[in-house]
């Protein structure tokens, strides 16, 4: 799990034994394929109390982040950016 740049009051998700993580924002990680191939970010979204977790990946042919979904847990939208190539 890489170190907290930020004081971020979102948990971080938890990578499992598959591939990297960088924090690169309050509440947002990057996710790298065990390679060190960028896959996508997960975002945090505080709730009523709770967090949930997006997962998003970057689309090349118009340059921007598409929304692959929110999970209630960081470890589904993990799993969302891991098979969802």
């Amino acid at each position: 799990m890489s170190t907290a740049l930020w004081n971020d009051p979102a948990p971080a998700p938890r990578l499992s034994g598959w591939g990297r993580m960088t924090h690169v924002a309050a509440g947002l990680w990057r996710i790298a394929d065990p390679r060190g191939v960028v896959v996508g970010h997960i975002r945090a979204i505080a709730t009523d109390g709770d967090w949930r977790y997006a997962a998003e990946r970057f689309h090349a042919a118009s340059g921007r982040f598409r929304a692959l979904g929110e999970f209630w847990s960081s470890s589904d939208a993990l799993e969302c950016l891991r098979y969802t190539r």
